[in-house]
């Protein structure tokens, strides 16, 4: 029997749990509580989820019971409306078992026939009490008098004891209980100690960096069962992509391959993080992350390494994928050919500029109306600079006939406007232009140098990128 919690404020999201063979029966003993109702949640990934909401039975228990097991992982018991949690860890084996909660005390829990939870929150209850006797120490060290050399070297040691006693006791737990999730829940919080470098400081600072992200899943068991329900695995996932990993397409890539590589594959973590990436980076607000998309659809979802989703899912995933990959940037822009009121072409591969601005718009476009002043008053700016901006209207057929009056309306003569009226030359489809204003900029080579530009910020991208493309040259 121990007692231990921890509490705080929680906001739940709801999401369907899987369930395994077994059988589940936990019964939770509330004192002082006057709500019938006790919410029962469990970590998953980034969030924190509801499994059920149970009530009080006759005699006056919270009783989680099913035919079928729940997944291992840190769980948790919330009071409502307080929204106090308390967390409760939940193995493999021990799925049966009791808990006693005191809400006069805040504080305290007691659990019954569960060895994980006895022997974490011992643990626990231990390193509370030797925070308690080195705050203690530290008090009486701010306050001992200097000339008291041998009782504060005596303190001193005192601290480095007990500091000792609390890393034997975990280590006990972790060589006694190496696949426990209490053994899983310490290893990840093991402190991170670096070898002797040598070198200038900043020589040293790269090789300290190199070594942290090699070693940083070191004490993590990522393919242990219970690993996606636990507090700290994706923070762990979050600050490698984040604080380890530059930002740009190309090393964000080699990360979550990576970090995908390390789990289980087919396991419940590998499938939450498959499709983390997959969404995140299909819906992600900053330039060129689509990519990063295209690379886990084709090498992941097109690869058949998504075995739990329907076909029909797959080939929509990995249909968008292809349909991108060709106007991503670094890309060779494909060559478009459309026409002019006059039936001139305006063929991409023949335009001789230093850069092209092709811009994708609608007439009934409401963003297409903000947008385009900004386009014509930079085209004005800009010429003189060998660029020119050629705007693609997206109607076709009976529609096409907006197209021009449009371009009357948004005053944007000074343009070069085409159209690909019958559809003959799929220009939209070519570059993707699901919505509108789409805008890409293209070099003197053909290459695509960055896309989804905003209208209004189209002249101090292409002051950015001028300079770069002058020193490119110069190297």
């Amino acid at each position: 029997m121990i007692k231990r919690t921890f509490y705080a404020l929680a906001i739940f999201l709801f999401f369907g749990q899987g369930l395994v063979f077994g059988q589940t029966d936990i019964k939770i003993d509330v004192k002082n509580y006057d709500s019938d109702t006790l919410i029962f949640g469990y970590y998953m990934g980034e969030r924190m989820l509801v499994h059920d909401t149970i009530y009080r039975n006759e005699d006056q228990i919270f009783n989680v019971m099913q035919d079928s097991s729940l997944h291992p992982g840190m769980y948790i018991l919330v009071s409502v409306p307080q929204g106090i949690f308390y967390q409760v860890i939940v193995d493999e084996i021990d799925q049966e078992f009791n808990v006693t909660i005191d809400t006069a005390t805040v504080s305290r829990i007691v659990f019954e026939g569960t060895q994980e939870n006895e022997m974490f929150y011992s643990y626990l209850d231990y390193i509370q009490q030797a925070r308690i006797e080195i705050a203690n120490i530290d008090r009486v060290l701010a306050t001992s008098d200097s000339t008291l050399v041998s009782v504060i070297d005596q303190l001193q040691k005192d601290k480095g004891t007990i500091d000792q006693m609390v890393q034997a006791r975990q280590a006990k737990i972790i060589e006694e209980f190496p696949n426990s999730i209490s053994a899983l829940l310490l290893k990840a919080n093991l402190p991170f100690y670096f070898p002797d470098f040598e070198g200038t400081p900043d020589e040293i600072q790269d090789q300290k960096f190199a070594y942290y992200k090699e070693r940083y899943f070191d004490n993590i068991d990522t393919r242990h069962p219970a690993i996606l329900r636990t507090p700290f695995l994706h923070e762990r996932m979050k600050y490698y992509g984040s604080n380890l990993t530059h930002n740009e397409p190309d090393s964000l890539i080699n990360s979550i391959d990576y970090l995908l590589g390390i789990l289980e594959e087919d396991s419940e973590a590998y499938r939450y993080y498959l499709s983390f990436y997959l969404n995140k980076y299909a819906n992600s607000k900053y330039i060129g992350m689509d990519a990063v998309y295209v690379h886990i659809a084709l090498n992941y979802y097109g690869k058949g390494k998504a075995t739990w989703i329907t076909d029909e899912s797959r080939n929509e995933i990995v249909g968008n994928a292809r349909k991108l990959e060709p106007v991503l940037i670094g890309k060779q822009a494909p060559d478009f050919n459309v026409t002019q009121e006059d039936g001139t072409p305006i063929i991409l591969s023949e335009l001789d500029n230093e850069y092209t601005v092709v811009v994708f718009w609608k007439p009934s476009c409401g963003h297409c109306t903000k947008a385009m002043p900004h386009v014509v008053e930079f085209q004005e700016a800009y010429r003189e600079k060998g660029i020119e901006v050629v705007a693609i209207c997206t109607e076709r057929g009976r529609k096409a006939a907006d197209c021009w009056k449009g371009i009357k309306d948004k005053k944007m003569e000074s343009l070069l406007n085409g159209i690909d009226e019958f559809g003959k030359d799929r220009t939209v489809a070519k570059y993707y232009a699901t919505s509108t204003p789409m805008i890409y900029v293209i070099d003197k080579k053909g290459e695509i140098v960055i896309k989804k530009v905003p209208a209004e910020n189209l002249g101090a991208v292409m002051d950015t990128i001028m300079p770069k493309a002058v020193e490119a040259v110069e190297e």
